[in-house]
């Protein structure tokens, strides 16, 4: 195991601060890759700061965001990431056959016309492949330049935090189940 120690009891006044800003939205720390970051947390503020603004402040959809966020998840096998944002996609509406579809790795090209195309974005960006002009100019048509910027930065965003939750050896959420 490769789990590092609780940091939550030994913050400083500073660091405490930090804690408080990250749990302000998204709740206490138990586990997962915040918990790990608060042992560096000016960079724990840094990455969370980037995190809220795609979960709460940028433009897509929240049903859009979420299944990035699920392919970027599911591309590393990251099942704490995956429980987390599976919970939450369906609270954003996104569809239980895509969030299945996308669960047992099925073909996301032929997603309904909605899902499809930013799909295949985060698709391109997660294997570091550029994105066909033709996709890219649907795509701005559809969620404009900055959806399509947001796909992007959501797939390495969440790539990133897979890289910490899998670092650290994150434990699942307590009682949740591996989903695959």
């Amino acid at each position: 195991m490769a789990r590092l120690p609780d940091p939550l009891s030994t913050l400083t006044p500073e660091a405490r601060s930090v804690y408080d800003k990250i749990t302000a939205k998204r709740g206490q720390m138990r586990g997962g890759p915040f918990a790990s970051l608060m042992h560096h947390p000016a960079l724990a503020e840094k990455v969370g700061d980037l995190g809220e603004y795609l979960r709460f402040g940028a433009t897509l959809p929240g049903d859009i965001r979420e299944m990035a966020i699920l392919i970027a998840a599911r591309s590393v096998n990251q099942a704490y990431e995956w429980i987390a944002h599976a919970r939450i996609a369906r609270t954003e509406k996104l569809p239980d056959d895509v969030i299945e579809r996308i669960r047992t790795r099925g073909d996301l090209s032929t997603l309904a016309g909605r899902y499809a195309k930013p799909a295949r974005v985060v698709q391109h960006a997660l294997a570091y492949e550029s994105i066909p002009q033709g996709l890219q100019d649907e795509v701005r048509g559809e969620l404009g330049m900055t959806g399509l910027m947001e796909l992007v930065i959501l797939a390495g965003q969440y790539r990133m935090i897979a890289g910490v939750l899998f670092a650290f050896d994150s434990p699942l959420q307590e009682g949740a189940a591996p989903p695959f």
